[in-house]
């Protein structure tokens, strides 16, 4: 099987407790199956501990939703006593993320994760991958499947291309990377009479009317309102580089581009990556408010990334209002890019 991860896949690793965060908190660990057995028979008190906080296949969360096995070091006590090895599946796994498409297996890095971050912004280049070898188990595609897949690999490599066209202004390129998938068919409804500002406030309702994950979102998210009341669509605060910009919208559509296999949906993919990144230029401040370390930009990003892309309602609703939300056409968001001429 190929494997393709992003070219700095192999610099990333858990910085533990140099880390500004930690994955360990604001949410349930489920524990699987195979890792429960395996608590089960470890000795001794600390076996004991960790069996009593198994609570309905998930680990009880403390104070501040904090795992119970996350120390004051924001190390694991788990991997402290028992080793990797001992950790449950979503643990060694997050923020990882794994997608197999026939023989070819792509992996990458979730942007909740400040290292995963910092990497991608510092890369000088256009996001790029690198391919290998590997011995894993394959998924079946018939021979229709298998064109489709080719087909949408073909599509996403020219978007890309597109977009590392840096001879080019930015908004320029999302314009381009949005008609051109949008030249395949895809239904669509029509952009209402409206200015940027109205344009944005409606796209922006839907992100504050999500679901919340957390104190930190619920702090932005007031920020947020009062921001887009005083200064409707504007650039922000954050001193973003076309490069950020670029390299962010290409990473989005790197992990969610080719799930237009399973629903078919190609244009509300690159819609989603242009959205992220809009979300981050107006808002950026406002997200970074809470925690201003490593950078504000990294800040920024993770926790949008925390937001949407960790809540399945979330993502299910802009996924609703790029398909029917007349805001969220293709020439509404020309609109908002300047680029509807």
């Amino acid at each position: 099987m190929k494997l393709r991860v992003p070219s700095f896949y192999s610099d990333f690793h858990c910085i533990a407790s140099a880390c500004h965060d930690t994955c360990c908190a604001g949410w349930e660990v489920d524990v699987d199956a195979v890792s429960q057995a395996r608590y089960a028979k470890v000795p001794g008190p600390f076996g004991e501990e960790l069996r009593s906080k198994i609570v309905d296949g998930h680990f009880a969360l403390a104070e501040k939703e904090r795992c119970p096995f996350l120390n004051k070091q924001n190390l694991c006590e788990i991997y402290c006593h028992l080793g990797e090895k001992a950790l449950c599946d979503i643990c060694r796994e997050h923020p990882r993320f794994v997608d197999v498409f026939g023989d070819v297996q792509e992996q990458g890095v979730g942007l909740c994760c400040e290292e995963a971050v910092r990497l991608l912004l510092n890369e000088r280049s256009p996001l790029s991958f690198t391919e290998s070898e590997i011995d894993a188990d394959e998924e079946f595609l018939d021979a229709e499947s298998l064109d489709a897949r080719n087909s949408m690999f073909e599509i996403r490599t020219e978007i890309f291309t597109r977009l590392a066209d840096r001879s080019r202004s930015l908004s320029k390129r999302l314009a381009d990377i949005l008609q051109f998938t949008a030249s395949f068919p895809a239904e669509e409804t029509v952009c209402p009479a409206a200015d940027r500002n109205s344009i944005w406030k409606h796209q922006t309702d839907v992100l504050l009317q999500g679901e919340s994950l957390g104190a930190e979102w619920d702090f932005a998210k007031a920020q947020i309102a009062q921001a887009l009341e005083q200064k409707g669509f504007d650039k922000g605060s954050l001193p973003w580089t076309e490069s950020d910009g670029e390299k962010i919208v290409a990473y989005q559509i790197f992990r969610y581009f080719a799930k237009c296999l399973y629903d078919g949906d190609m244009l509300s993919k690159v819609k989603f990556a242009i959205y992220f990144w809009l979300v981050l230029q107006n808002f950026g401040g406002e997200l970074s408010a809470v925690q201003k370390e490593p950078s504000l930009q990294i800040c920024a990003v993770k926790l949008l990334s925390k937001q949407l892309e960790y809540s399945d309602e979330n993502m299910e609703a802009l996924a609703d209002a790029f398909f029917s939300n007349s805001y969220f056409s293709t020439e509404a968001f020309l609109r908002l890019l300047g680029e509807d001429a």
